[in-house]
């Protein structure tokens, strides 16, 4: 079953989660990312860093909520993380409650019977052993089992308190519903496979739980805050604080002469355990925990909670003084629960590349000599050589490498710049001139060396609009501009870049223009001749009418006469 992937399309192959994974589990194919499950330790660093929010993980959500509107019975089992993350933890409590859980228990209760556990097989093993290391964090022990596989002899074989708590719950009734809920993403590994019969059935982050909160219309600050129904006794509260540790443990190993160590964040867990497998630390008994600050610094720590140094105070005050109030909280029968388990080293499938086949692969990234090799760690690889071998292993593309894709860009761009037709300046945050490409030089008749540093001004160009495009930061498209200087006439396009540059282009349309004048000239020379036509053709006009009006005149008397006769004749 895949518990995490990321999400194709939102993925913008911009390897911050390469560079976060501690052991490399991820694998790019079409320039997306993909977590390789069998090499993946659970740990959420990836979908925490992942700046586009690009991942997807499988949740219970659904299938508790069923289980919440059934008649069986359903408990939460919550992490003591709790206790910081909400401004008033009972209320987080009676928000449970108002879900419907029938049942909220601290999960540290359990860590305190773990703890005597722990004690028990120190005692028996104390001098025998040189380390002894907790279990209680699901990523620790896979990063063992599957990465450093000497180590695992000294993890002590006991469950995690949130097992230890479920085997309790299944012990009263084995048809209870049991929900862990936590800022953990590992834990989600353990509820593996799902079965009734298994410890804990299901697992909701603290984000998860607070959007179903949101989706049942709950408000926390509406709420009378209220006490689980298992509270851990105090020193028990504070396990998920990095730095404390069991007080039991740390007197036992202190008097046979054991260090007591605490290490959280994977950074410091990788150079513990290349220290122990060195065999350069001291025997000591170590707490370890995957995350930063422990599990209050969890990935799935609700949005809104408060910092992280404010978490840390708060638990810390409640492991002092608890709840405040008096419970008759009952009490677990550990008896015949058996909180042994056994750890095994988990085959990790690696081919190891030879040393001609990692020089192929660094000829074909472009590192020819030791030189080249630039283990700038922007793929999300520490140097050149592992990348190749993450490549060898199928993990990474050749071509993802920002200093390659960087040199191939300038290329391009130096290509372009210095083959463009058109007249190209560029300028900085002051119109000063960065660079002119040959095309300006040859317009301009300067040298683009004599030129740079020099305000815009020294190529007779007036600073007006590159000063206004700067102080806008917008862009001036397709603005014609005649260059008294020179003679010409130019389309100019002013492009604003980030960081206060301009990218001026300037197109030389004298040519065009000088057509558009000649004809503009032409037309007007063609109107005054069709004026002049016209008023030929008025002044004839008229002239004939003049004529026509003359001797229609005269024939009009002409006719009048001969009327006249006829009429006489007729007498």
């Amino acid at each position: 079953m895949r518990l995490f992937n990321f999400t194709a399309e939102r993925c913008q192959n911009c390897n911050k989660c390469v560079r976060e994974c501690p052991v490399k589990a991820i694998r790019f194919r079409n320039n997306r990312a993909e977590i390789d499950e069998k090499k993946c330790i659970a740990c959420g660093q990836c979908f925490t860093t992942c700046p586009r929010y690009a991942r997807n993980m499988e949740n219970d959500v659904e299938l508790v909520g069923r289980m919440l509107a059934s008649p069986r019975r359903v408990v939460a089992c919550i992490d003591s993380a709790y206790l910081g993350s909400f401004k008033v933890p009972g209320q987080y409590v009676a928000a449970l409650r108002r879900l419907g859980f029938d049942s909220v228990e601290e999960v540290a209760v359990a860590g305190e019977e773990v703890s005597e556990e722990y004690v028990k097989y120190i005692q028996e093993h104390v001098g025998e052993q040189k380390y002894f290391m907790s279990s209680t964090c699901p990523s620790i022990y896979l990063f063992i089992q599957k990465y450093h596989p000497t180590l695992v002899k000294y993890l002590l074989p006991v469950v995690t308190p949130m097992i230890a708590l479920g085997k309790a719950i299944k012990k009263e009734d084995p048809t209870t519903f049991t929900v862990y809920i936590g800022p953990c993403m590992s834990k989600k590994y353990e509820t593996l496979p799902k079965t009734d019969a298994a410890p804990i059935n299901a697992h909701i982050t603290c984000q998860e739980i607070v959007r179903l909160f949101r989706r049942k219309m709950i408000d926390l600050e509406s709420l009378e805050p209220e006490v689980p129904d298992r509270v851990a006794k105090n020193v028990g509260t504070s396990y998920s604080i990095s730095g404390d540790m069991w007080p039991k443990i740390t007197d036992l190993m202190h008097q046979n002469d054991y260090d007591v160590l605490k290490v959280n964040g994977l950074n410091n867990v990788k150079k513990l355990f290349e220290s122990m497998e060195n065999e350069n630390l001291g025997p000591c008994y170590i707490g370890i925990s995957a995350c930063e600050e422990s599990c209050i610094n969890g990935p799935f720590i609700p949005l809104q909670s408060l910092d992280l140094f404010c978490r840390r105070q708060r638990i810390t005050q409640f492991a002092v003084h608890g709840w405040g109030v008096e419970g008759n909280y009952p009490p677990i029968d550990w008896s015949d629960i058996d909180l042994s388990r056994t750890f095994e080293p988990i085959a990790v499938p690696r081919k190891k590349a030879s040393m001609a086949e990692l020089e192929e692969i660094l000829h074909k990234m472009g590192r020819m000599t030791r030189a080249d090799e630039h283990d700038c760690g922007a793929c999300g690889y520490n140097t050149c050589r592992e990348k190749a071998q993450a490549v060898y292993e199928g993990m990474a593309d050749i071509e993802m490498c920002w200093p390659n894709l960087r040199k191939r860009a300038e290329r391009k761009g130096d290509t372009i710049f210095y083959n463009a037709r058109n007249i190209i300046v560029m300028l900085d945050g002051t119109t000063r001139i960065t660079q002119i490409n040959p095309v300006a030089e040859r317009y301009f008749g300067v040298k683009n060396e004599d030129v740079v540093g020099q305000p815009v001004t020294a190529l007779h160009l007036a600073s007006d609009d590159y000063a206004y495009a700067l102080a806008t930061k917008k862009d001036i498209m397709a603005r014609k501009m005649h260059l008294d200087k020179y003679g010409l006439d130019v389309m100019c396009n002013i492009v604003y870049i980030e960081g206060d540059e301009l990218y001026v282009s300037m197109q030389d349309i004298t040519a065009e223009v000088k057509r558009q004048k000649e004809l503009v000239q032409l037309k007007k020379h063609t109107v005054e001749v069709a004026q002049n036509v016209i008023e030929k053709q008025m002044r004839v006009a008229q002239e004939i009418a003049s004529l026509l009006g003359e001797t229609t005149a005269e024939t009009k008397v002409a006719l009048n006469k001969l009327k006249d006769v006829m009429l006489k004749e007729g007498e």
